[in-house]
């Protein structure tokens, strides 16, 4: 693939030159590390951006898989949770994109790559890259309230039914979810998307528009990376808020000697470690940390780090069947409890 190394000087306003990029065109996905290197220091990239629609992929998981595994392009998209605990039962959104501009941890450069079309529109894209002054703002934008779907008392009714279940060993620990909701009449999304970077600073955030989806997300969880043959998860059980000074460190260690948050961390750590099982070489997989106390812009999080080395015959779609949706985003065990989310939650 052609490609373009370009020095850099501000990392700040290289981000909103990138970002201006995207949002003026129809579809694109940017994932941003907001320069915060989550737990183990793994991560490669401080930015990855798919810019411009070369094509769509099939929106069956397992249709876009086979694509995905062919590895003959840059790809950008999601999965959505599935409908049941297949994830052949989910759907997705992936696409080529035109160009994509890689910014690595650490450096004073950035690469564009030309992702499949002629050397001459590559040129125009080069071009409009280098051309954007005007950069944007996360200021003067309304603010809005979300308001919950599920109201208050429906709530605490299922909260109870859920508590009776795990009394009743039904499950160990279910991460139930409720829906908010608000009106938004300010377009683009854009500065929206910049103050929650200001606000959050995730390293998992990502700004797409995709059909007629718009995603902004700030994360601070890796679900899981392949690198090789290596496997990693880093599941997030266990938050506080974090405050300001010295007295965050005592925050820190109420975090990693707490029982409670303890308690839900291991479990979800095991389940992992089940879920690799199906695709990693027996015997390789391992905890590399355990408990592991980190502090984020506005908050705590509890992480562990496990990981493993990939069966030779391991593919995508073995791996994503292996692991998605991340028990993190479920709970214990994995099966029981997606049952009992769809029962319980009042949206999809």
């Amino acid at each position: 693939m052609q490609s373009n190394k370009i020095s850099f000087q501000d990392i700040a306003v290289l981000k909103k030159q990138i970002y201006a990029l995207a949002d003026a065109t129809e579809v694109f996905q940017i994932c941003d590390s907001n320069e915060v290197m989550p737990a183990n220091n793994t991560g490669k990239y401080e930015l990855l951006a798919g810019i411009g629609l070369l094509n769509y992929l099939p929106e069956s998981s397992i249709d876009a898989i086979a694509v995905l595994s062919e590895n003959k392009h840059w790809y950008f998209g999601y999965f959505e949770y599935p409908d049941s605990v297949q994830v052949s039962a989910s759907h997705s959104r992936f696409f080529t994109p035109r160009i994509v501009i890689a910014v690595p941890v650490n450096s004073n450069y950035y690469t564009v790559i030309n992702n499949g079309i002629s050397d001459e529109e590559f040129k125009e894209w080069l071009g409009r890259l280098e051309l954007l002054y005007e950069l944007p703002e996360a200021s003067n934008i309304p603010d809005f309230a979300f308001e919950a779907v599920t109201d208050r008392n429906s709530y605490i009714q299922k909260v109870e039914q859920i508590k009776n279940d795990i009394l009743h060993g039904r499950y160990y620990e279910m991460n139930y979810c409720i829906e908010f909701k608000a009106h938004l009449e300010h377009r683009p999304f854009l500065p929206y998307m910049l103050r929650l970077n200001e606000r959050t600073s995730a390293p998992f955030s990502a700004y797409a528009r995709i059909g007629d989806v718009s995603i902004l997300c700030n994360s601070p969880e890796r679900f899981i990376v392949k690198n090789g043959v290596h496997l990693l998860s880093q599941p997030i059980k266990g938050t506080n808020r974090r405050v300001d000074g010295l007295g965050n460190q005592a925050q820190l260690e109420a975090l990693k000697n707490s029982e409670k948050e303890r308690a839900e961390n291991v479990m979800i750590v095991d389940l992992v470690r089940n879920d690799l099982a199906h695709v990693c070489e027996a015997g390789t997989i391992k905890v590399d940390e355990l408990f592991g106390s980190y502090p984020f812009k506005t908050l705590n999080h509890l992480i562990s780090t496990v990981s493993g080395t990939l069966q030779e015959s391991a593919g995508i779609k073995d791996i994503m069947s292996a692991m998605f949706p991340m028990g993190s985003m479920t709970g214990a065990p994995k099966i029981e409890v997606m049952k009992h989310i769809k029962a319980y939650e009042d949206h999809q």
